[in-house]
């Protein structure tokens, strides 16, 4: 598959993921639901924003190789050229490496329930994050 098809596609998917995860976020926790629909809903938000994350990375990998023809394996890697590149600002870089950080603390599954509250707060920062590299990666 061609490159530029395959930027396509997957910014099409990254689109589509980060469209859900809106949705998802707008769902607030009430006293209606049981603790186990709670759980879930609140381990549902968390998962859409790793999918996000991994897609954000992931096609801007794929933006960088179409405009600069260099290839990086990582996801700091990524951002960081991103920002090199002067295709994103030191602020998206903040944010966006942020987005980075909060996914790899959900690793740590021994300090699950502290991890997750905290990241709980960031989610619509993130989100934010996000909408705004897709912007980026449309131009």
């Amino acid at each position: 598959m061609e490159l530029e098809q395959k930027f396509s596609i997957e910014l099409g998917n990254l689109t589509q993921a980060i469209a859900t995860f809106k949705e998802v976020l707008a769902v607030k926790e009430s006293k209606k639901y049981t603790a186990i629909e709670l759980d879930l809903i609140k381990n549902g938000k968390i998962q859409k924003f790793e999918y996000c994350t991994e897609l954000a990375w992931k096609v801007s990998k794929i933006f960088l190789e179409l405009k600069t023809a260099e290839i990086f394996i990582s996801p700091k890697m990524v951002y960081k050229n991103l920002l090199l590149n002067k295709f994103i600002n030191e602020q998206d870089d903040h944010l966006l490496f942020k987005t980075l950080e909060d996914r790899n603390k959900l690793s740590h599954i021994y300090k699950e329930e502290e991890i997750v509250n905290d990241i709980f707060k960031n989610l619509e920062l993130h989100l934010s994050a996000f909408q705004h590299l897709i912007l980026i990666l449309n131009k």
